[in-house]
């Protein structure tokens, strides 16, 4: 299969997901609701391994890996940092502006030095800000996101597909220790769930290389990319269960979901899906924080007891500020970005 086919269906899934992960946050301004919406996080592990398979297999014999990772830390941290400065912002303010903040300054500032990096802080604090991302918590599933793709790109990218299934076992198993232990696998933001989040990573990167070794020949047409997407809103919005579900959906309905949508190439609704993949990274980057800043406007303008509204409103702005984040920051930075390393680059002697 040519390496020009571009998975849309899977943008626009990746889209649905980032929604997901938002909705279940909006728990921040007392409406929860997507119960399961952190399974999002391994939906995006496994995608990251199906995409970045897709995208460099092929070429990482001729890249090295310092180019490798240069282009992934271009796509990641104009963003990153972005969504982290406007979280640390908010928890400065609040700190100088209450009486009392259960926040303190060495945790705020501290910890964005560190996280600026993708790095967590290397230090555990009393709740809330024992997240190793203390003022954008879902920043712990980017760094390692780009762990993996280090540790993929400078060792398991020609792996034959039985070691990134052993790989795949031993996180499984991790996974269900875990869940099973923290009763549900929302593991990885905490240092004492850390080794959890990392066995999400671990298996739903390598899984999804694995998906990629094995993808179907997409289909034009079916009702494959609606199977998918209702499946995924399914898992999403599932009422709790316990652990068992979060393993099962993690271990088998996501990948499932991922190649159901991999063997559909739905042509109709391109622009739908470009527009639902452009999103998703920003609205992913900066939801946390800017529900936080809502928490605050909520409470200046006396407004708690209309949570419906508030998180109608959140959404809009949040979804609304990623579109044009994608557009008037994202993409031009990061052209800026790739240009100025570029030209960096020594250039073969003639």
């Amino acid at each position: 299969m040519a390496s020009e086919v571009r998975y849309e269906v899977l943008d626009g899934l990746r889209g649905a997901a980032a929604v997901g992960v938002m909705i279940f946050h909006f728990s921040i301004i007392g409406l929860p609701l997507a119960p399961h919406g952190y399974l999002a996080v391994d939906f995006f592990f496994v995608l990251s391994g199906f995409v970045l398979s897709h995208a460099y297999a092929a070429r990482l014999d001729a890249m090295p890996l310092v180019d490798f990772m240069r282009l992934r830390l271009i796509r990641m941290l104009p963003l990153s940092v972005l969504g982290l400065s406007i979280g640390s912002l908010y928890f400065l303010i609040r700190f100088y502006t209450q009486d009392y903040s259960q926040y303190s300054v060495f945790d705020i500032v501290g910890g964005t030095v560190f996280n600026t990096a993708l790095l967590p802080k290397p230090w555990s604090s009393p709740a809330p800000t024992d997240t190793i991302f203390t003022t954008n918590t879902p920043l712990w599933s980017l760094s390692l996101e780009i762990l993996m793709n280090l540790v993929w790109a400078a060792f398991f990218y020609k792996a034959r597909s039985w070691i990134l299934l052993i790989v795949a076992l031993v996180s499984a198993l991790t996974i269900y220790a875990f869940a099973l232990e923290n009763g549900s696998a929302d593991l990885g933001a905490t240092w004492p769930t850390y080794p959890g989040g990392l066995a999400r990573a671990g298996f739903g990167f390598f899984i999804g290389v694995v998906l990629w070794r094995y993808r179907p020949e997409p289909d034009k047409g079916g009702f494959l990319p609606e199977l998918a997407a209702v499946l995924l809103i399914a898992v999403l919005f599932v009422p709790d269960v316990g652990p068992l579900f979060d393993v099962f959906a993690i271990l088998f309905l996501l990948p499932g979901i991922i190649y159901l949508a991999a063997g559909s190439d739905y042509r109709k609704e391109r622009a739908l899906f470009r527009a639902a993949g452009g999103l998703s990274y920003p609205l992913y980057a900066i939801h946390v924080p800017m529900l936080h800043f809502m928490v605050g406007s909520v409470k200046i303008l006396h407004m708690e007891n209309r949570p419906v509204f508030v998180a109608v409103l959140a959404a809009l702005l949040c979804t609304g500020t990623a579109y044009a984040l994608d557009r008037l920051y994202d993409r031009p930075i990061r052209r800026v970005l790739t240009r100025a390393l570029a030209s960096d680059r020594p250039r073969p002697s003639t």
